[in-house]
């Protein structure tokens, strides 16, 4: 950061070589300042003093071009008409070719407005500079009052651009110092309105006719100004109340001025970072290109309501692709488009305040509902609200959120939209040998990444935000992690400063990252919204906060990345370390299905912030997850159970037959041996039943088929033997039926058919346990045609433990849609069994 400054500074410097006036200023020494860093700082601003002089010379001999849109994620218009702006040639919707002419005919005016820039902003980065070189950070610190003020005076003088970009700093708590938010925060309520008069002069000639002929009524004053447009309450012939946006006059000429000067600083920048920090793939100009795309479109009401109306339709009318997307206690006022214009906006009037002026205990209460909306439009609906401030988020009087001021919304790819929930999914869990692939597939990382510079860095860098608390916390656990105490003298912590330095130096010398242009407005909108969060919760945590949205996502997307990432979240890692296949963890399942209920995340986060994959909420039972799986919102999930049933019941099938099938071909033998004297003899002498053919008839969908062949021989068709993945895949499932079995006679049962453990169940037992299953079965099914029948079995068994529950105990717990969903797919799982063994039969058929 004070490299950054003192680069900034030197280009300043360069840009104006004449004396500049400075205030007073208190300077600072710590005993951590000593002669040579001085020296150091002082020698770094020279150097790049006269870098940017060079190349400050080079960019102004430069022809700049307007930002091109061929990328942009910025919503945009289509402007079929090419509507234009009759007293300065502008486009009213953006238009790159036509911004461009505008540019080439006002070179002086362009100069002009460039100069007007360095004027204001040059002594502010000499001044700083100057407290840096002298005072170190220290000094930053002890003068942050002064320097807040001084640059949102600046930030007044320079007009409504350099307004918006103060406004988004403004609700960062976690990363500038009270006395900076306090006075930036002026900027998002006492912009100064223009007059009403002109104001009404506007709307008139916009609407094409006398005010008195749209409204009953109109405030006198307004009741907002901002920096691009200010606000009216008025009331319609029908008594409703609307707020009525007018935009400021001559915004759009000063608007694409300041887009020139920030075109040319970028430019500037931009090559001051290749010259200095040339490993660093982010391409600057393209980040101000977007942000200046988003900002031009803005100006265009019309694109506004555009934006307004689609964003209404995912939040409140949950339409979108045959999907619901309505988010509870969200509201988005509708339009009056016939009174919309590209200069004039009218709405539906929204009584409420702000919800950045609640008292922190609303603000954490509404913090869940402002989230799910924000991911709902960026993870489900593709399009999202990019300029989430202050100003746009009101707590209506009746307890909801409100959403405003749609002038800048953004839309994202679905591919980047699945690559993103990966990565939420990787950065909750910490896998960031993962998340490497993640960034590769962002744009953020190239294809050549070294993982093994890369994964330890991510590691010591995102693991502090992880845990939560915004810029400031994660500052001191950074620090912690090196073993810097805050308080402790820098002597005794000379080995975690050597050891952080080298790290960042690591980073900006030998990891290529770059920032994509989205970023501009994804992290515009998603610093506001954690900021926002950090006034009603010093400690929030936004991956944590967003993983029950990506938890229910994955549960219910059918996308295959959403598939992909669920069964990597479902298993217990890709694999076995040998490379055989695992089983899949009805705990990590139960975990998923308690993140997805849980509002808060609270159930699943572990000590240092990450998502425990294997931890249940305490409300979670077996119920909770059948009812989940088979409900709606479980569909996902529920085909990646039959998937999984299928393989379960074919294995543990196979097994369970084999050694059933075994037992009873030895069974005559046995009862054989125990004839005196001619038992043994008898038993050499007559065929072995399981390897003598005979004609059998198979049963079909069709016709009877007759088979002749021995029944070992079907058996090693129907139920082939398993290999070494399957017995191992056995063992893992059969473990964990074993450990759902509700008594030891379920138990025992168990291990009598399936194998594993010692014990054995008794007939009596394991006829008990069977009979239980067949009446929870016919249960589920709703065919009462056996009942008479397994109630007179249960009363020849005697009945179980009448503590012990039922090895299908849900199913008394389920509703008539939910039974009818597990009927459908078990049937769906029989059919699919069904074909396998067909399948396995025909070689024999055909012989």
């Amino acid at each position: 950061m004070a490299k950054l400054l003192l680069v900034l500074a030197a280009l300043g410097h360069a840009l104006v070589p004449t004396a500049v006036t400075r205030h007073p200023t208190k300077l600072h020494s710590t005993k951590q300042d000593n002669v040579v860093e001085t020296a150091g700082r002082a020698g770094l601003m020279s150097a790049a003093t006269v870098a940017a002089a060079a190349v400050n010379q080079a960019v102004s001999m430069t022809t700049l071009d307007a930002p091109d849109v061929g990328r942009s994620y910025v919503a945009l218009r289509d402007d079929k008409d090419g509507a234009t702006d009759a007293e300065t040639g502008l486009p009213l919707s953006y238009d790159k070719d036509r911004i461009q002419q505008y540019w080439l005919k006002q070179g002086s005016a362009l100069q002009q407005r460039w100069g007007e820039f360095l004027r204001l902003s040059v002594p502010f980065l000499l001044k700083t500079a100057t407290l840096l070189v002298q005072g170190g950070v220290d000094a930053l610190q002890e003068n942050d009052a002064e320097l807040a003020r001084d640059a949102r005076v600046i930030c007044e003088q320079l007009g409504p651009t350099f307004i918006k970009l103060a406004q988004t700093l403004s609700v960062r708590p976690d990363v500038l110092p009270p006395s900076a938010l306090a006075e930036l925060a002026v900027l998002q309520d006492s912009v100064v309105p223009f007059e009403t008069d002109v104001a009404i002069d506007i709307i008139e000639k916009e609407l094409g006719g006398p005010l008195g002929t749209f409204f009953a009524s109109i405030s006198e004053e307004p009741v907002a100004a901002a920096s691009l447009a200010q606000v009216y309450k008025a009331e319609l012939d029908d008594g409703r109340s609307v707020a009525v946006k007018v935009q400021r006059p001559q915004i759009l000429e000063q608007v694409s001025k300041d887009l020139y000067v920030l075109r040319r600083a970028a430019e500037v920048y931009q090559r001051l970072i290749d010259r200095f920090a040339p490993q660093q793939k982010t391409n600057y100009v393209d980040l101000l290109n977007e942000w200046a795309v988003g900002f031009y479109t803005e100006l265009d009401f019309r694109s506004e309501i555009d934006n307004l109306n689609s964003i209404r339709d995912v939040l409140v009318e949950g339409a979108h692709e045959d999907a619901s997307t309505t988010v509870q206690g969200v509201y988005v006022p509708y339009a009056l488009e016939e009174l919309c214009t590209a200069r004039v906006a009218v709405t539906e009037w929204i009584d409420g305040v702000k919800l950045s002026t609640c008292e922190p205990h609303e603000i954490k209460r509404l913090t869940p509902v402002a989230q799910e909306a924000f991911l709902v439009q960026l993870l489900e609906a593709g399009i999202f609200h990019a300029d989430p401030h202050p100003g746009n988020l009101f707590r209506k009087d009746d307890g909801q959120l409100a959403i405003l001021d749609f002038g800048l919304v953004a839309r994202v790819r679905s591919e980047d939209q699945d690559t993103m929930i990966n990565a939420i999914v990787h950065l909750a869990n910490k896998d960031f040998p993962s998340l490497v692939d993640d960034f590769i597939d962002l744009e953020i990382l190239p294809r050549d990444t070294s993982r093994g510079t890369v994964v330890p860095l991510m590691d010591k860098a995102l693991s502090p935000y992880i845990a939560g608390g915004g810029a400031k916390k994660f500052e001191e656990r950074v620090r912690a992690s090196y073993g810097i105490d805050a308080d402790a003298d820098l002597g005794k912590a000379v080995g975690g400063f050597q050891a952080m330095t080298q790290d960042a130096l690591t980073v900006l010398n030998d990891v290529p990252f770059s920032i994509p242009p989205y970023f501009a407005l994804l992290g515009r909108a998603f610093v506001t919204l954690e900021g926002i969060a950090l006034q009603g919760d010093p400690d929030y945590a936004i991956i944590q906060a967003a993983y029950p949205f990506v938890s229910r996502k994955l549960l219910s997307s059918d996308r295959p990345a959403a598939r992909r990432a669920l069964q990597e979240a479902l298993y217990a890692g890709a694999g076995r370390d040998d490379g055989s296949r695992r089983a899949l963890s009805p705990r990590r399942l139960a975990s998923l299905v308690s993140s997805a209920l849980d509002e808060t995340g609270e159930d699943t986060i572990v000590k240092g912030g990450s998502i425990d994959f294997d931890a249940i909420g305490e409300d979670a039972n077996s119920t909770t997850l059948a009812k989940y799986v088979l409900s709606d919102r479980g569909s996902a999930i529920r085909d990646f159970c039959e998937d999984e049933a299928v393989v379960v019941a074919d294995a543990l099938g196979r097994q369970a037959a084999r050694r059933l099938f075994d037992r009873a071909a030895s069974a005559p033998g046995v009862a054989l041996r125990r004839l005196p004297f001619v038992g043994a003899r008898l038993e050499k002498a007559l065929p072995d039943p399981a390897t003598t053919p005979a004609p059998l008839l198979l049963p079909g969908d069709g016709a009877p088929a007759f088979l002749f062949a021995s029944p070992r021989e079907v058996l090693d068709a129907v139920a082939p033997p398993l290999d070494r993945d399957d017995e191992l895949y056995a063992l893992d499932v059969t473990k964990l039926l074993e450990d759902a079995a509700p008594d030891d006679e379920a138990r025992a049962t168990l291990e009598t058919l399936l194998g594993g453990g010692s014990g054995a169940a008794g007939p009596v037992a394991a006829a008990r346990t069977l009979l239980d299953i067949a009446t929870s079965a016919s249960k589920i099914s709703d065919d009462r045609r056996f009942d008479a029948l397994l109630d007179s079995a249960a009363a020849a068994l005697g009945r179980r433990d009448a503590h012990a529950e039922s090895l299908l105990h849900v199913a008394s717990e389920l509703d008539d849609a939910e039974k009818a969903a597990l009927r459908d797919s078990a049937g769906r799982v029989a059919a699919r069994l069904a074909e396998r063994v067909r399948g396995r039969l025909e070689p024999l058929l055909l012989a």
